[in-house]
């Protein structure tokens, strides 16, 4: 196999690339010198794509190893090599010692499955922004375990998204799925061929058929991995 059908199933199977894109394609549009909060930010993924932008962090910081073994870890209990960025705010999410409408814009991704109260999280946001102040998220719609145990649920609809930010005072722009049934059921394969060697002849060939299949409506609806939302905050 050539390098360039190995980059394109590499691609397809790992959703930060598509993922990297929609952010950083969101983050150009704002206005320069406007105020972004980085919530959740964690390893701070995006700061430098923010460098036209006054950048602001925030995290609960506490993260060290995942205390439940998942398959292909070598085991629970090892001290992860996960570095945190800079903070300015440390402390839940849900709770950000800062003034109504301080922030432009805030940037949360791939943050909500690891939140026990979700729902007051993005009421929080919605509080810190500006009116016509933007919010980039991102979040799973089905995931698996991973940094626990700061997680709580694995993923989040769009049905969510649709009823959740109107709500708390946030007309949404854009909810974008991320891959379908077909592409999920295609990485689950792939990551059982590479956890249990031995099963690659009997999985492959359907590893093949539905990496090859088209994404449809109904594929998407069914079953996605994740979604890219945009909103901005009402007038009060």
């Amino acid at each position: 196999m050539g390098a360039y059908w190995k980059e394109r199933i590499k691609r397809s199977l790992d959703n930060q690339y598509q993922r990297d894109e929609f952010v950083r394609s969101e983050l150009t549009k704002l206005p320069a010198r406007s105020l972004i909060l980085d919530a959740g930010a964690g390893s701070q993924r995006y700061r430098n794509d923010c460098e036209h932008l006054e950048y602001r962090a925030q995290d609960l910081g506490e993260y060290t190893r995942d205390q439940k073994r998942q398959l292909g870890d070598h085991g629970a209990g090892e001290r992860s090599d996960y570095q945190f960025g800079p903070l300015d705010y440390t402390g839940n999410i849900w709770d950000i010692e800062e003034g109504d409408g301080t922030f432009d814009a805030i940037l949360c991704t791939e943050v909500l499955e690891h939140v026990p109260y979700p729902i007051d999280t993005v009421r929080e946001l919605a509080r810190l922004l500006k009116p016509g102040g933007t919010l980039i998220l991102t979040a799973p719609s089905n995931c698996l375990r991973h940094f626990d145990p700061i997680f709580y649920t694995s993923g989040f609809s769009d049905r969510w998204f649709e009823k959740v930010l109107p709500e708390v005072g946030l007309e949404v722009d854009v909810i974008e799925p991320v891959g379908d049934y077909y592409r999920w059921i295609a990485v689950e394969l792939a990551r059982t061929m590479k956890t249990h060697p031995l099963s690659t002849p009997a999985l492959l060939p359907a590893f093949v058929y539905y990496q090859s299949k088209r994404p449809t409506k109904a594929s998407v609806d069914t079953l996605c991995m994740g979604y890219h939302v945009t909103a901005h905050k009402l007038n009060a």
